[in-house]
């Protein structure tokens, strides 16, 4: 069991010096920024994007697929691939092997607003990889790794009791 932290400790705590505080906080400020520029200049959620350009990535695939690559709950890509099939840019279809399982698909419409966003999509990521640097920007990359692999780890041990 893990002790309670002391009452020195509270008033010293400080939770903007945290990973898991700035890693979230840079995460919702970005989720904002793709949100603002694909609602506007496309009329998307930005989990509405995130699912097509999973979904480009992927061809056809399922909705558990999606969620996996996307790193979003079976329900948002659910949720997301409705409202995507209403507009027109997604279809959803029966898998021939398992008629259970729906699988998603771009329809040339999806393509072209794909097309339409990736320009900006590719504009934030030069923005941000320049204010950066190379060396700033790898290095950035091997800590998201690390932390990544590390966040599922602590994840497992939770689930697995441990």
């Amino acid at each position: 069991m893990r002790s309670r932290a002391t009452a020195e400790a509270l008033r010293h705590h400080a939770p903007e010096t945290l990973i898991t505080f700035r890693v979230s906080v840079l995460s919702q400020l970005l989720a904002r920024l793709v949100d603002t520029s694909v609602g506007q200049n496309l009329g998307l959620s930005s989990r509405q994007w995130r699912v097509l350009v999973v979904l480009n990535r992927l061809g056809p695939s399922t909705s558990g697929a999606v969620a996996r690559m996307a790193s979003l709950d079976h329900s948002q890509v659910s949720r997301a691939s409705f409202e995507l099939v209403e507009k027109g840019l997604v279809v959803q279809e029966g898998d021939a092997a398992d008629r259970r399982r729906q699988v998603l698909s771009l329809t040339p419409a999806g393509l072209r607003v794909l097309g339409d966003g990736l320009g900006g999509s590719l504009e934030r990521e030069r923005r941000l990889r320049a204010c950066l640097g190379e060396e700033d920007y790898t290095a950035l990359g091997r800590a998201l790794s690390a932390l990544t692999a590390e966040a599922r780890a602590m994840l497992e041990e939770r689930r697995g009791g441990g």
